[in-house]
């Protein structure tokens, strides 16, 4: 029902995410318009840090694992103040954990890929791409900009003649099917931006 975590993602809408959505369409469901709070608000970046050993650093598409002998939590700061990002796959040490088997448990599905992305300003952590699952987003903090495939689905990226774009604010919900290409960058004006994505892949 809507005390599960679904309905804290979806609000009301939870059912017609299964009715309409899931699987069909590309879905944004903002905080503004929904009478629930987030499950999850901002970001806990130096608990993720202690826990996590898997963190990869990202500036415009390259990408390399942070190594935490070489690079404290203040030198990630910095790397991130710098218009780097990271990327954190949520495992059973996060703190996110919890929220991670809440939607497995809900959505009855073996398992799910979950990963934080913190970017700093002007940071693209990832170039478009589509991916080869549906993916839910949650905005944690901060606001970002997406720009979304609307149209020649299942075609190649040079047959797209029109995008969606999308800002995201925090608590916000998007909704990608596997395959529709799009990419994010942080929103101007801001120094920092989170969301973590929820890729469903069984």
């Amino acid at each position: 029902g809507e005390d599960g975590i679904l309905g804290q993602l979806f609000g009301s809408s939870r059912d017609k995410f299964f009715q309409d959505i899931l699987g069909k369409r590309v879905a944004y469901f903002p905080r503004s318009e929904m009478e629930r709070d987030s499950p999850v608000k901002g970001i806990k970046l130096s608990s993720l840090y202690e826990t996590n050993d898997w963190i990869s650093l990202r500036i415009r598409g390259s990408r390399e694992q942070l190594d935490k002998s070489t690079m404290c939590y203040e030198q990630m700061l910095e790397y991130l103040d710098g218009g780097g990002s990271v990327v954190i796959p949520i495992s059973p040490s996060d703190y996110l954990h919890e929220l991670k088997m809440n939607v497995e448990n809900e959505l009855d599905i073996a398992d799910t890929s979950m990963n934080v992305y913190h970017s700093g300003p002007s940071a693209v952590a990832l170039n478009i791409h589509y991916d080869a699952y549906p993916v839910i987003v949650l905005q944690l903090s901060g606001e970002k900009e997406w720009i979304i495939q609307n149209d020649a689905f299942g075609d190649s990226i040079k047959d797209v003649n029109t995008w969606k774009n999308i800002t995201m604010k925090e608590g916000d919900v998007l909704y990608i099917p596997k395959g529709i290409y799009h990419a994010a960058t942080t929103k101007e004006g801001f120094n920092s931006t989170t969301h973590v994505t929820i890729g469903l892949l069984s």
